[in-house]
């Protein structure tokens, strides 16, 4: 599997269209947090989930999705939590500016 590119668009709009709304919030998250490693706790807390592993499940679901378009997921995880780079965060911001504009128009 490899990386998501910073060319990569059609791919990470693929990948973002195909998160389910529950689980974007996380994905939104790590967006919107470059380069600022959070732990489940942290995460789930900021963004009033009711437990920790909503956090673990939404990564999980999209770490799926991210491997069914053949992609690395786009955040990197340790002991200490996840944290997404500022270039995956920069394409990613764009699908999802991109993804927000279609559901817009329709």
């Amino acid at each position: 599997m490899q990386e998501f590119e910073p060319g990569d668009i059609e791919t990470a709009v693929a990948f973002y269209r195909s998160i389910e709304e529950r689980h974007r919030v996380v994905l939104d998250f790590l967006i919107d947090h470059p380069e600022e490693r959070m732990d489940e706790a942290t995460i789930a807390d900021r963004l009033g989930l009711p437990e920790h592993r909503d956090v673990a499940r939404a990564t999980y679901a999209m770490g799926e999705a991210a491997a069914a378009l053949g992609r690395k997921r786009p955040w990197g995880e340790s002991q200490h939590g996840y944290l997404m780079p500022s270039a995956q965060a920069e394409l990613l911001r764009k699908a999802r500016e991109i993804v927000r504009g279609e559901s817009y128009e329709r």
